[in-house]
């Protein structure tokens, strides 16, 4: 649905249109809360802003505003196993074994935790996580989230020095 409404150029005039105007009200206010009083400055340093961010999502990088919000770039699931295949018969034989027992059965086992504690250790399940890392891809969506103090209207106060 996005990629038809970008398709024709008068939806693409009004699109570029929108982020002119939306970028023109942000400046005036910057200049409003400032005191740079140029517009035409405020509005290269929030383009030029705006360009690096897309920069980073575009190259998988992750950009967090603490207290304000989080920008990610989504990617593929790796599928398959995270562990060599001796391990994963091992993990495997330890699940069918105390299957139905619930996480009793994992927790309070000396066994899985030695397991756990060599999937950690050997290098082939390493090099097997390592693979399934890189082949995940990079997807065309991004997830943004705001922090928990975003919608508080209180302002943090100033800690006194002692």
């Amino acid at each position: 649905m996005y990629q038809k409404f970008l398709g024709t150029n008068n939806s693409q005039k009004s699109l570029k249109n929108l982020y002119m105007i939306t970028i023109t009200k942000i400046t005036q206010e910057t200049n409003k809360k400032t005191k740079l009083n140029s517009t035409e400055t405020t509005r290269k340093v929030i383009t030029a802003f705006l360009e690096t961010l897309k920069q980073k999502l575009l190259q998988g990088e992750s950009i967090n505003f603490k207290g304000y919000f989080t920008i990610k770039r989504n990617s593929t699931k790796p599928k398959g196993n995270k562990n060599c295949d001796e391990h994963h018969k091992e993990l495997e034989k330890f699940k069918q074994a105390n299957k139905g027992k619930g996480i009793t059965a994992y927790t309070k086992s000396s066994a899985f935790r030695n397991l756990v504690a060599k999937t950690r250790n050997c290098s082939k399940c390493k090099n097997k996580k390592q693979q399934l890392a890189k082949s995940a891809k990079l997807i065309d969506r991004i997830s943004f989230k705001v922090s928990k103090d975003f919608w508080n209207i209180n302002k943090p106060v100033a800690k006194k020095k002692k």
